[in-house]
C-alpha cells in the first residue's frame, strides 16, 4: 500500500483531496467451496493532512449552522476522527461472494467487477443494517450500500489494484437516504491466499 496515492475520497466533504489509507487488508475465506471476500480499510485522521481551523468562538453546532448540512461541516468531521470501512473489524460473517474455489485465480478475478448490497430505490428504510455486507465508522456509525469493487491485476503478478465505490447513509443521524458517496483507491495489494 501506498499511502502517497491509496486514498478514499467523499464527494461534497471539506476535504477534496480526500484522505490517505493507514491500513487495508484483503482477504478470502472458503465457505462451502465458495471464496467469500472481506475488505478493511481506514484512514489517516481527517485532519491530518490539512487543518480546517474554526473560528475561537465557533463550535461544532455553529460549524453545521454555517452549511448546508453536517457532510460540509469540518467541525463534524474532526468530532469522528477518521474512517473505519469493513467487512471484518467489528464481526467476520460480512463480505461477499465471488466464484468458486476451483475458480480463484488472478486471472479470473482481472478486470472483474462486483456490485454488493444494491439498493435502486436510494434508502435503506426497511433494510435490516446487519444483513449489509460492510459497516462504516463516518459521521458516527453511518451505513453503506450500492458497492461496485473492480480487480485491476497488474501485468502477470500477484499485485492488484482495487477501485472501490459506494453509497452511504448517515444512519447514525437517524438519516436513512443514501444521499452521499465513497471513492477509495487502492494500490498493488496482494493476491490473497483464502483461509477456511
Amino acid at each position: 500500500m501506498d499511502p502517497a496515492q491509496d486514498r478514499i475520497h467523499f464527494p461534497g466533504n471539506p476535504w477534496p483531496e480526500g484522505h490517505a489509507l493507514t491500513e487495508f487488508a484483503w482477504t478470502v475465506r472458503v465457505v462451502d467451496g465458495v471464496v467469500w471476500c472481506d475488505l478493511h480499510l481506514r484512514s489517516a485522521d481527517y485532519y491530518a493532512e490539512r487543518d480546517i481551523e474554526l473560528d475561537e468562538d465557533e463550535d461544532e453546532d455553529a460549524d453545521e449552522d454555517d452549511h448546508d448540512s453536517s457532510w460540509e461541516a469540518p467541525g463534524v468531521w474532526g468530532n469522528y476522527h477518521r474512517c473505519t470501512l469493513s467487512s471484518t473489524f467489528w464481526d467476520d460473517d460480512r463480505g461477499f461472494p465471488l466464484c468458486a474455489i476451483e475458480d480463484f485465480t488472478p486471472a479470473w478475478l482481472d478486470g472483474r467487477t462486483f456490485e454488493v448490497d444494491t439498493i435502486t430505490n436510494g434508502t435503506l428504510e426497511g433494510v435490516e443494517l446487519d444483513d449489509l455486507a460492510f459497516h462504516v465508522y463516518l459521521l458516527g456509525h453511518d451505513s453503506v450500500a450500492n458497492h461496485r469493487i473492480t480487480f485491476h491485476r497488474i501485468g502477470d503478478s500477484d499485485r492488484f489494484d482495487i477501485a472501490w465505490t459506494g453509497d452511504i447513509a448517515l444512519t447514525y443521524a437517524g438519516d436513512d437516504d443514501l444521499a452521499h458517496r465513497f471513492e477509495a483507491r487502492i494500490s498493488a495489494v496482494p493476491f490473497p491466499t483464502p483461509s477456511p
